[in-house]
């Protein structure tokens, strides 16, 4: 199958992956010089998985990989590094640009020393790539999610690669590349479990605000490409986002108050509709290709890895897709009743649901 090929600025493109609920984002830069000539740089490459759709689209925009001569990986993740080995033995004018930490670990995959670049090593961490005379940077994203994790920017085409910062589920309905408002729920919930503190977040934010020209385009490795009014907007949530460690800081007593009645809710889901206990017990410990949202032993809610807010959208959201559209008012109500048996705060999309009369779609509300 030929792969999709989106040109998502001047000779900048986007490969995706076909996962339905989290897929990985491939990028292909060409720095394209007066005389047509050209230096090639493919970014987190994947993997195994990926290598037959990467070799098609290098093989259309490039003439092969072969012809790759930058492989920039913005942290050590299999998911986005697995793939090097085999572009490497390929590709042999290749240089691997990767941090030092990152490297102190996918040098595991037998890669040569002498085939890897520090991006430290770069002045101001920018790169003139004189065969074209464009200008690259390489910008720090630390702990977001890993020490040594780095983002690129082409100041050509105004396009940030952000790795795993601004990465985000699928929740999008639209199958558009671009973001929209509804790709700030799946945002969200990657960075509340992957991203270590708030104070991570706010750093690599202010970092984005410092170069110069700004980007037009954050292009994230995972999820729906950024620009538009929602580049700063989702720029601004995230300073302000709680996440990782944060979550387990001050809301202690709220999330034990969740996880009861979750539990309340559960043996109440059990009794009066088996088959829907079964099925939603299911999705919540089998989320795709994602974490799992609740920890979950024994057929009992143990933990919970969101906001409460949050998890409380996220649990619903499950819940309506694992009992038939008929049984959603009532199991709506048997929901709120639980929680404002434990004096949790019930969100404003159940509130809003709560008031509209007839009958209610809320799978087509929450995706």
């Amino acid at each position: 199958m030929t792969p999709e090929i989106h040109e998502i600025g001047k000779n900048f493109y986007l490969i995706k992956s076909k996962e339905k609920d989290f897929h990985r984002n491939i990028y292909i830069k060409k720095f394209v010089g007066p005389h047509g000539e050209s230096i090639n740089m493919v970014m987190d490459p994947g993997t195994a998985l990926d290598y037959p759709s990467l070799s098609k689209a290098t093989k259309e925009l490039i003439g092969g990989i072969k012809n790759i001569h930058i492989i920039f990986l913005s942290h050590q993740d299999p998911d986005v590094s697995s793939n090097i080995s085999p572009i490497l033995a390929s590709a042999p004018k290749a240089m691997v640009f990767t941090s030092i930490d990152t490297w102190r670990l996918v040098k595991m995959y037998g890669i040569p020393e002498q085939r890897f670049k520090p991006v430290e090593s770069f002045k101001n961490d920018v790169l003139k790539i004189k065969r074209t005379g464009t200008f690259i940077q390489f910008v720090p994203a630390r702990y977001c999610h890993f020490r040594g994790a780095y983002m690129f920017y082409d100041h050509e085409s105004r396009i940030l690669f952000s790795g795993d910062f601004m990465a985000g589920l699928n929740t999008k309905k639209d199958p558009g590349i671009y973001a929209n408002e509804e790709s700030w729920e799946g945002i969200s919930l990657f960075h509340q479990i992957y991203m270590p503190t708030q104070k991570a977040l706010r750093a690599t934010v202010d970092r984005i605000g410092l170069l110069s020209p700004p980007p037009e385009v954050i292009a994230p490795q995972h999820g729906d490409v950024v620009a538009g009014e929602f580049l700063a907007e989702f720029l601004t949530r995230l300073s302000s986002l709680s996440v990782g460690v944060d979550l387990e800081e001050g809301l202690e007593a709220e999330k034990e108050s969740l996880i009861l009645a979750l539990t309340s809710f559960m043996d109440m889901l059990e009794m009066l509709y088996p088959e829907v206990h079964s099925s939603l017990l299911d999705t919540l410990t089998h989320s795709g290709d994602f974490t799992t949202v609740f920890d979950v032993a024994g057929g009992t809610i143990k933990g919970v890895k969101l906001i409460p807010s949050s998890a409380i959208h996220y649990f619903w959201k499950a819940l309506a897709g694992s009992s038939p559209e008929e049984t959603h008012d009532e199991l709506r109500g048997m929901f709120i009743s639980s929680l404002n048996s434990f004096g949790l705060e019930i969100p404003p999309s159940l509130k809003e649901e709560e008031k509209k009369e007839g009958s209610i779609d809320l799978t087509k509300m929450f995706g």
